[in-house]
């Protein structure tokens, strides 16, 4: 009877640990989900800078 216990002891810890690397996971994916919008955007910016930068003809001295 007791390894039965033991047993249906572990698995409840084991149930605990599974949910809590479930919200560990959701919390992570959610922060990753978000870094890359906010590189994506930051991405278009250098891109609009780089743009902005290019001269558009050539310098009078060529």
């Amino acid at each position: 009877m007791k390894d039965i216990e033991k047993v249906e002891t572990d698995l409840i810890y084991l149930q605990d640990e599974v949910r809590q690397l479930n919200e560990i996971v959701t919390t992570l994916q959610a922060t990753v989900t978000k870094l890359e919008k906010q590189n994506e955007l930051l991405m278009n910016k250098i891109e609009d800078l780089e743009t902005e930068a290019r001269p558009s003809r050539r310098p009078p001295h060529y």
